[in-house]
């Protein structure tokens, strides 16, 4: 009887693309395993971004990660959230990423507490996401929200973070909102996780008509269950039934994952100007999934 062969065969893919790996902080003041991931895959990809509570799960601020990432040589990216501050700590904590030289940043809503470790949390209710992107835009030119002058004024490179949905009338009103990006300086802009094909060209035409550039996401599969679980999520994109049966019929699951993401990611590179890579507990595979995927 032959042996089943278990190893993931590396696929190739175009070592030009623009990688973003997405890392947590940590739960704690301990940064010794952020950094460790980070210095993993140091030269192997070309920035890394720093997620805020994500999930709506209270972790460091990302401030610190991303200050250590930029003094061991490492392109940071600080994600800011609107779900846990009011317009004036929004505003005091750029100017602290901007002072500390952190000027990459990505805007997101965040998710709802109720999602996350601390559901009775309170959301501050004050910040959507285009009264983000005024702040922001202020602040590069020199003015608080109030219209006071700064001593100094921020320089930031401006991203979004969108989640996509399965309706296509909540997706176009997405794409409809990059040109109102477009006004406040929006560089980038990174569409959350999603297999569907479908989806990600909703948003092509409006980027190269506005000429802000596409980030596509992808996520590591790590289970069958896991499949299972987000497409019974209200208000997510589902993961095509081509991929959950792969992992059905894969001997090892998880090395499934990995190499579905690895296929996926090949077909995701000729769509947008970059890939974010979205461990979500799995930062110790980012470096063999950068094997894997030859990079």
């Amino acid at each position: 009887m032959e042996a089943v062969n278990n190893s993931i065969t590396p696929t190739p893919s175009d070592t030009s693309c623009y990688l973003i790996a997405e890392i947590d902080p940590p739960k704690g003041v301990n940064l010794a395993g952020f950094l460790k991931t980070a210095l993993s895959i140091r030269g192997r990809v070309n920035a890394v971004r720093v997620t805020d509570s994500e999930h709506a799960v209270m972790r460091m601020s990302p401030l610190a990660p991303c200050l250590t990432l930029k003094e061991r040589n490492i392109e940071p990216i600080m994600i800011i959230t609107g779900r846990d501050r009011n317009r004036i700590s929004f505003q005091a904590d750029l100017l602290a990423a901007a002072a500390l030289g952190i000027n990459n940043i990505v805007i997101k809503e965040g998710h709802d507490p109720a999602e996350g470790d601390q559901p009775v949390a309170r959301t501050s209710g004050d910040l959507d996401l285009q009264s983000m992107l005024k702040c922001v835009a202020s602040l590069n030119a020199g003015k608080d929200l109030a219209g006071e002058p700064l001593d100094g004024a921020t320089q930031f490179s401006i991203g979004v973070s969108l989640d996509l949905s399965d309706d296509v009338t909540v997706n176009k009103e997405r794409a409809d909102f990059f040109h109102i990006m477009q006004d406040y300086g929006v560089g980038s802009v990174t569409l959350g996780p999603t297999y569907d094909i479908n989806i990600i060209e909703q948003f092509l035409p409006v980027a190269e008509k506005t000429g802000i550039k596409l980030f596509t996401s992808v996520m590591f599969l790590k289970s069958v269950t896991m499949i299972r679980y987000l497409n019974n999520l209200p208000g997510i994109p589902s993961i095509p039934q081509e991929f959950l049966k792969k992992m059905m019929q894969a001997p090892v699951k998880k090395e499934a994952g990995m190499q579905v993401a690895a296929e996926f990611l090949k077909e995701l590179v000729p769509l947008g100007d970059g890939i974010v890579l979205l461990a979500i507990g799995w930062g110790d595979k980012l470096p063999e999934f950068l094997d894997l995927i030859q990079r």
